[in-house]
């Protein structure tokens, strides 16, 4: 019986992926202008990421520069001289709400053209989009799918 119950909760955890099981995403964007790093930083595209840590690291882990979001979640800082590597600003809004975006060395020193500016919020405008309509059925069919293991687990518990 023990091994029913190990295969069904294996069954069911292997079908809830990862973006399934937060309840909003964070997200962070980045960009390169005028010798300054400029971020925006929400959950999804309605709610700021308001007073959160920003913390910019090299690909060595070594920390460049730290900061903290406005009330818009808006971030700006000068690039830091002598930089020789991608940086990576990592986003932190709390319990548990992390995201990163990477500036490549090559993005710190190039002139932004209109259609880098465009990729890039083409890039913007992809992490804001909200849950589809497939992802919103997949997840309440996933609640119930748990439901319905915790109550098989459960009846077989008490016939025993």
């Amino acid at each position: 019986m023990k091994i029913n119950h190990i295969i069904i909760f294996s069954l069911i955890f292997a079908m809830v992926p990862a973006n399934y099981v937060f309840a909003h995403k964070v997200i962070i964007f980045a960009w390169v202008e005028d010798g300054y790093i400029h971020t925006e930083s929400s959950f999804g595209s309605k709610r700021k990421a308001k007073n959160c840590t920003i913390t910019v690291v090299d690909e060595k882990g070594v920390v460049i520069h730290k900061g903290q979001t406005d009330q818009e979640g808006n971030y700006s800082f000068k690039i830091p001289g002598k930089i020789d590597s991608d940086l990576v600003l990592k986003l932190d809004a709390g319990t548990g709400h992390q995201a990163k975006w990477r500036l490549s060395k090559a993005d710190l020193i190039k002139v932004p053209t209109a259609k880098n500016i465009k990729v890039a919020m083409k890039k913007k405008e992809d992490l804001e989009k909200g849950p589809s309509v497939f992802q919103i059925i997949g997840g309440i069919v996933i609640i119930f799918l748990l439901a319905f293991g915790a109550k098989f687990l459960k009846r077989g518990k008490t016939h025993k």
